[in-house]
């Protein structure tokens, strides 16, 4: 059947004027986004099989229900048309607009089924995209977030519709910004085919980063969109935002005995050679980071008091992300308990009394203390040299006796055996008394109870060794002869202790200590923590004078080549542990080297300036990472193990205290680096 040009243009302007009655009206609108859009329903050539007069009535029909906000009885009219008047000119205006009416009863169920097949069925429909935006719409109010974006997606891939593409836009940037998860976000950017779609999304996910304070990250994403070309539409926006990422940026306050008020040069140097290298660590860091770290420098003078003062002072600041510094033991005590309480993270390069981290979670020590000092001398000794007897000789100051008694206490977890413990006073030339006393103990360590088998025996004492395992043979020939024997021979290494409890009588020959001929060789390691190299000529002449032949195992203060060398006679051989050793010959550091000598009038960079780079590097590293809040760079800081800096590595126990030394061993008028010893990587 066919109708006239005039009957059918009636018709086309009575379905236009109930649907733009219904679009505006004010029962189907929340927002301008939820408007449930669409042009007139008309179908194009390709939709259609067949007019049908009935059909049409039949829509017109539905379509006053519709207007009428009697949303049940309009999509009992719609999906009754479909199943009527199967394929015929009304069937996809039919299907969305019972669709639309399902949704305005929220029945997102039924109006998802009947989108899905029309977009299944009619895909060359004209009204595709109409259908696809109803849908994602459906999918946002059942909390389908991500198959609502995607939905959009499709609307933006292919409608030339201006007015619907406007709306999709904002409900894309609506679904981005406020409902979809980063996981999503991701998973949508690597989906779209869409420059323009990848932008939008890649704009989303760097905003979401920059709420977890992945700034790096954030910036990384922004930089590639800003390389667009210009009429990108959202190029502008990444420009706009990588800008005031630029002027935003985070603070790192560093805490430096600068000195400004002296007139001394050489009082200045210290600081100084510190800020030299954490400026050129903090350069090379914004040369190639969009996220850009400054650094609020200031003076502690090594005045305790004003240092607390200005940690205060740097904590009120929200831009001052972490705190590099200060440098020395008494200053961090006086102001660490600050930084802590304000949940900022502050690192010394330096500072090695023992107790500092345990201030609270937010303190670290790049530089090993005292304790860990010692037990990494200890761990070194029993793991690699094989050493299972020690001994100990150290000065009675404070800091000797803390090296000394964590050294003991980490050789008795490891299961070793403490032969002596001998203190001296600082300073002190004559170590006769304690050397002897040593001496004493390691020979006698070297003494064996013998039991003399040429006395007398009754039967029932020789049963005995039998019932042990002596054999017949051993046990008649030594009868024989009258012999004496080692507890060790017929028992084994717990032979005293078998001995012992068969009350068999033992014997026990006294070496001759007076014999200095006589080695003591029952140390297999002697720590020796000084306390300054001038300790060397004294302590080293005297261990070989009393010929205590040991492995001797010093602290840093043992690494002095002058010293060593002055008494190699005494000191071949000695190992010490140091918290700097340069690879000097390693391209990093030849690069590094370069630098600084660019930027600081061809000078030679020392221990300091790289204890300052390094440190400034790994708060760098944490902050490229993306964390540039203060809680999240503490946690990170938590996790390093094994971070590699020029002067040493870092590697955080659990105390937040670095276990990382060089082994250095002096031989051959050489110091020699052979090993490295950390607690964290051995499982201490």
């Amino acid at each position: 059947m066919v109708l006239s040009t005039s009957r059918t243009n009636q018709l086309r302007i009575l379905s236009m004027k109930v649907y733009m009655r219904i679009l505006f009206s004010p029962a189907i609108i929340l927002f301008v986004l939820f408007l449930v859009p669409g042009s007139a329903p008309a179908q194009t050539l390709s939709d259609s099989i067949v007019f049908k007069p009935e059909a049409e009535r039949a829509f017109i029909e539905a379509m006053k229900m519709f207007q009428a906000s009697r949303y049940d009885t309009a999509s009992v009219l719609f999906t009754r048309l479909v199943s009527t008047y199967p394929r015929n000119h009304r069937t996809t205006g039919a299907l969305i607009m019972g669709a639309k009416a399902f949704y305005e009863l929220k029945d997102y169920r039924e109006s998802i089924r009947l989108l899905k097949n029309m977009i299944d069925l009619y895909p060359q429909s004209a009204y595709l995209d109409d259908a696809h935006y109803t849908l994602a719409l459906n999918y946002f109010r059942t909390g389908r977030y991500e198959d609502a974006t995607s939905e959009c997606f499709a609307v933006l891939h292919k409608s030339k519709d201006i007015s619907l593409t406007a709306r999709t836009e904002r409900l894309t940037e609506m679904l981005a910004a406020s409902y979809l998860t980063l996981p999503e976000l991701q998973r949508l950017l690597s989906e779209t085919k869409s420059d323009e779609m990848k932008s939008l999304v890649t704009i989303h996910i760097a905003e979401k980063l920059l709420r977890t304070g992945d700034v790096t990250t954030a910036g990384e994403m922004l930089k590639k969109i800003a390389l667009l070309p210009p009429g990108g539409k959202y190029v502008k926006n990444a420009i706009a935002m990588l800008e005031q990422l630029k002027s935003r940026g985070i603070k790192v306050g560093v805490l430096l005995p600068l000195m400004l008020n002296t007139e001394s040069m050489p009082s200045r140097a210290l600081g100084l050679e510190f800020l030299e290298g954490i400026q050129l660590a903090v350069d090379e860091y914004n040369q190639k980071m969009p996220f850009k770290v400054f650094l609020d420098v200031r003076d502690t003078e090594r005045d305790p008091s004003k240092t607390a003062r200005l940690v205060a002072d740097l904590c009120s600041d929200e831009k001052v992300s972490a705190l590099l510094g200060p440098i020395s033991s008494n200053e961090v005590f006086s102001s660490a308990g600050i930084s802590n309480e304000r949940g900022v993270p502050l690192i010394t390069p330096t500072a090695t009394a023992t107790g500092i981290a345990a201030i609270g979670p937010y303190i670290f020590q790049a530089n090993p203390d005292y304790d860990i000092r010692a037990r990494d001398a200890a761990a070194f000794a029993w793991n690699t040299l094989g050493a299972r007897t020690f001994a100990v000789l150290a000065p009675t100051d404070d800091i000797g006796k803390q090296l000394a008694e964590s050294f003991i206490a980490e050789v008795q977890s490891l299961g070793g055996e403490m032969i002596d413990i001998q203190w001296y006073a600082s300073g002190s030339t004559d170590l006769r008394s304690e050397l002897t006393s040593m001496r004493r103990k390691a020979l006698m360590k070297l003494e064996v109870p013998t039991i003399n088998l040429g006395a007398k025996m009754r039967q029932s004492e020789l049963n005995k060794f039998i019932k042990w395992g002596v054999d017949q043979r051993i046990l008649d020939s030594l009868i024989e002869r009258e012999l004496s024997a080692p507890v060790t021979l017929l028992f084994g290494q717990r032979g005293k202790i078998i001995a012992d409890s068969l009350k068999i009588p033992m014997h026990l020959e006294h070496f001759k200590y007076d014999s200095l001929g006589l080695p003591a060789g029952a140390i297999d390691a002697l720590f020796v923590p000084i306390a300054s190299s001038e300790e060397i000529p004294i302590v080293s002449s005297q261990i070989k004078y009393f010929n205590i032949q040991t492995q001797i195992l010093g602290t840093g203060d043992w690494n002095d080549l002058s010293m060593l060398d002055l008494n190699r006679q005494y000191t071949d051989g000695v190992i010490f542990f140091a918290d700097s050793y340069p690879e000097v010959s390693s391209e990093p550091y030849r690069i590094f080297e370069a630098k600084y000598r660019s930027a600081n009038n061809n000078k030679t960079p020392g221990t300091n300036t790289l204890f300052g780079y390094d440190v400034m590097n790994l708060i760098l590293q944490v902050v490229g990472e993306g964390k540039s809040r203060r809680k999240d760079i503490a946690e990170e800081l938590a996790r390093v193990i094994g971070f590699e800096g020029l002067h040493s590595h870092i590697s955080f126990s659990k105390n937040r205290v670095n276990t990382f030394l060089s082994v250095l061993q002096y031989k051959a008028r050489q110091i020699y680096h052979i090993g490295n010893i950390d607690l964290v990587q051995t499982g201490r």
